[in-house]
């Protein structure tokens, strides 16, 4: 592996953070974020100039590059702002899915109208308390029923991609499972109240019911019963992704916290100046710097499809979040009172890297699978 980026990553890179510190302004970002609204003109824009579809082929509009240029461009959007950084990344969330399982039909509906910036896809994983969405078999495709709940920008996107257990099961003990695209205008589906999270406030999470909504064969997402290695492969994409984000939130809010240190003074001397502050900082620079590079990692194997691919992509999100969630808790004591407030994005930072920590697959279930992995190994 190497360690230095080509000059394809480093150009795209540039060009990111040119696009980000000319397009994700302040105040816009503050007000979409008290209002809960997603920054859909900035995603179209990103869209159109490239930075969404990276990896997806050229015949659908995408660059066909790999996810380490689809994390380096990610990076550069979450370190100069954590929300708008976050919206762009999940606004093709189910797109990773079409594009390794799809048939050339779907991916052309669904990858195409992305890269022009005119659709939004996400994924229905999560089911609520009472019970998992069903799928039930015909002759024609399948019958959907129930709810699915922590649907990420359910009432922005045009389509989700479902995951749900099929029925009726070859026998009382078997779990079969399928993927299924359905488009959010189709009858019986409805998208609910919003639920009130933490943070990703840009990009709102609801829950979504299904009434006997019919999907046709055509719109099944790889084979048949196989849902289950479908979802598997999204979440490890998904895990590179947001650890992706995580290191970019941390390394704003490190940015800050040195600027204000150098900014706020007590007992007659500049805060960066007390040994404590210091060795905070040097911590936090090596955890940074540690996250980076087990993602960059993560990511290059994806690529390359290593054998430890599995193991990286839990390894990079578990140690990014948490390195997040961290540099973005010790930014707030540095900035003391003014890191509390919410004209600020200090406190944004938190309540966002704490959401991205949790919600698509939590850190305990990833710790839980990693361990069980390398306890055997």
């Amino acid at each position: 592996m190497q360690f230095e980026l080509t000059d394809i990553q480093e150009d795209m890179q540039k060009a990111a953070k040119k696009f980000a510190e000319k397009e994700f302004v302040s105040d816009l970002a503050l007000e979409l974020d008290r209002e809960g609204k997603y920054p859909k003109a900035l995603f179209e824009k990103a869209c159109q100039l490239g930075f969404v579809g990276i990896d997806y082929p050229e015949e659908f509009g995408g660059q066909s590059l790999g996810l380490l240029e689809n994390v380096v461009v990610t990076e550069e959007f979450c370190k100069k702002d954590s929300g708008m950084g976050t919206a762009m990344g999940l606004g093709d969330l189910a797109s990773g899915i079409i594009m390794r399982h799809g048939s050339e039909g779907q991916k052309k509906s669904c990858l195409v109208p992305v890269t022009q910036g005119k659709a939004i896809n996400t994924v229905a994983v999560m089911d609520p308390l009472e019970g998992p969405a069903k799928a039930e078999a015909t002759d024609s495709g399948y019958v959907l029923t129930g709810k699915k709940t922590f649907v990420i920008n359910a009432p922005f996107a045009n389509t989700f991609v479902v995951f749900c257990e099929v029925h009726p099961a070859p026998d009382p003990k078997s779990v079969r499972s399928v993927a299924l695209i359905v488009d959010k205008n189709q009858e019986g589906v409805k998208v609910l109240d919003r639920k009130k999270t933490m943070g990703l406030w840009m990009a709102s999470v609801n829950e979504i019911s299904f009434d006997h909504v019919k999907v046709p064969k055509d719109r099944v997402v790889g084979d048949p019963d196989k849902g289950a290695e479908v979802l598997n492969g999204f979440l490890v994409e998904q895990r590179i992704k947001t650890a992706a984000q995580a290191v970019g939130i941390a390394q704003d809010a490190f940015t800050r916290a040195v600027r204000q240190s150098n900014e706020r003074e007590q007992f007659g001397r500049k805060i960066c100046q007390f040994q404590g502050i210091q060795f905070m900082f040097a911590d936090l620079y090596t955890q940074i710097e540690a996250a980076r590079g087990l993602v960059y990692r993560a990511a290059y194997s994806y690529d390359k499809k290593s054998s430890d691919l599995e193991k990286m992509s839990s390894v990079a999100k578990i140690f990014a979040t948490d390195m997040a969630v961290k540099t973005a808790l010790d930014s707030i004591q540095i900035h003391g009172g003014g890191g509390l407030m919410r004209e600020y994005s200090i406190e944004r930072m938190f309540r966002d890297a704490k959401t991205i920590q949790n919600l698509i697959e939590t850190n305990l279930v990833a710790r839980a699978s990693l361990g069980k992995t390398v306890s055997t190994m």
